[in-house]
């Protein structure tokens, strides 16, 4: 009788599940760029368009990676250099905030975009925050019809709790507020013209009748 055990057969091989979130294509920021700006192109002005672009692009291109390029994207229509320009070398899109109409209804469509993408892909709440921070920060690297449109979305962000009032300590960083008084001692970012006024001052109050944010 042969009492030794019988060896078992050993795996020259395992296969692995793949997690979902690792089967994302692994794009350069410059080919994240291009596949977003495509999109949007595609998507035109139709904001339900493009909150769907969004939503199912978030299974295959990494928004976890390229938080701020997609934020760049959909505000400015690229990415920003330091200061607040453009860079010069990427492509971009006219179907974004800046380039959109300057006006409430606008703005609030917008602000409904940036809301289902978020609920849906939570990660982007924090980089979205730190996407506002640095647009603050850039203040005078925009124009004017720029900066209102900004403040607008700003306003009805906060208004509709989607961003924290944290994000207005980039109001009172030194140099934002340097350059703010060279110009002049008060500026309005954006004139009273809706039912919301939101109302900053150093102590970051917030009152509601109007959008305007002002620097004090």
């Amino acid at each position: 009788m042969n009492n030794q055990r019988q060896q078992k057969p050993t795996l020259t091989g395992q296969r692995f599940k793949t997690r979902k979130r690792d089967e994302k294509e692994r794009f350069d920021p410059s080919q994240f760029q291009e596949s977003i700006v495509q999109g949007l192109n595609q998507s035109g002005s139709d904001l339900d368009a493009v909150a769907k672009f969004l939503d199912s692009s978030g299974a295959k291109l990494d928004y976890r990676r390229y938080a701020e390029s997609l934020f760049d994207i959909l505000v400015a229509g690229g990415m920003l250099a330091p200061g607040g320009t453009l860079s010069e070398d990427m492509i971009c899109t006219e179907f974004c905030v800046f380039k959109a109409q300057e006006d409430m209804e606008t703005m609030q469509a917008y602000a409904q975009v940036f809301n289902k993408l978020i609920r849906r892909y939570k990660y982007l709440e924090k980089g979205f925050e730190e996407e506002i921070k640095k647009l603050l920060l850039f203040l005078k690297g925009f124009t004017e019809s720029e900066r209102n449109k900004l403040a607008m979305l700003t306003g009805i962000l906060l208004a509709n709790g989607n961003i924290s009032a944290s994000i207005l300590s980039s109001l009172f960083n030194e140099n934002v507020v340097k350059e703010d008084h060279r110009k002049r001692n008060q500026k309005s970012l954006v004139r009273p013209q809706s039912k919301l006024e939101i109302c900053i001052n150093k102590e970051s109050r917030i009152n509601s009748s109007l959008i305007k944010i002002s620097f004090f």
